[in-house]
């Protein structure tokens, strides 16, 4: 019996220096049926260059890709952007630096039953530059998320009908678009799932 879909949203603008790594850890996924929507703010560096190099080997591996190159409106319009196109069931946001856990979305499908919209794990903060790296948690705290974002955002997976219930981000917001997301879901009624598991690793900066 085939699964739920996934599908992994991949924002980037002049990532050539990072990006490489996120596409090696979606490779390391062996959850199928899954999706890549690459959303690309219209980059002058390599970035498409990589992009376009990775795309068959993607599809290789049995990865859907979409992708698309176009200037956007900011961080927020880029992660709506990619929602709008996703044909998954279940929808992820990595950045171009950060990185999924090897094979970390067989456990989060798991966890998903069809009374949950969000799912949510730890991440592994890496700083090169001061030679540290900790795991930072998702708090369960859910009443706080109205002053603080007690959730690792690069760990939440959400339901596509959840988004389309009660919206995607605000393009008005430059830099809390994430705690006022979850937020909103938290006000709505939304039921959230934690697992006691590292999910993505981010970079600091």
């Amino acid at each position: 019996m085939v699964g739920e879909k996934v599908s992994i949203i991949t924002i980037s603008y002049n990532s050539e220096k990072t990006i490489e790594k996120t596409f090696q850890s979606i490779l390391k996924q062996s959850y199928r049926p899954l999706e890549y929507v690459l959303v690309d703010g219209g980059s002058t560096d390599g970035t498409i260059d990589l992009i376009k190099k990775y795309i068959p080997v993607f599809m290789e591996s049995g990865i859907e890709v979409n992708f698309k190159s176009e200037p956007d409106k900011g961080i927020s319009d880029a992660f709506n952007k990619g929602i709008e196109r996703s044909t998954g069931d279940i929808i992820g946001i990595i950045n171009s630096d950060d990185q999924l856990m090897e094979n970390v979305l067989i456990k989060i499908v798991k966890t998903f039953d069809q009374n949950i919209d969000v799912v949510c794990g730890d991440c592994l903060w890496l700083d090169e530059k001061h030679n540290l790296k900790y795991i930072r948690k998702s708090k369960m705290q859910l009443d706080k998320l109205k002053y603080e974002m007690v959730l690792m955002h690069p760990t939440c997976f959400v339901r596509k009908t959840s988004y389309k219930k009660w919206g995607c981000f605000d393009i008005k917001l430059k830099y809390v678009m994430d705690k006022d997301l979850m937020a909103r879901f938290y006000r709505n009624g939304a039921q959230f799932k934690y697992i006691p598991e590292v999910v993505t690793s981010m970079s600091a900066g």
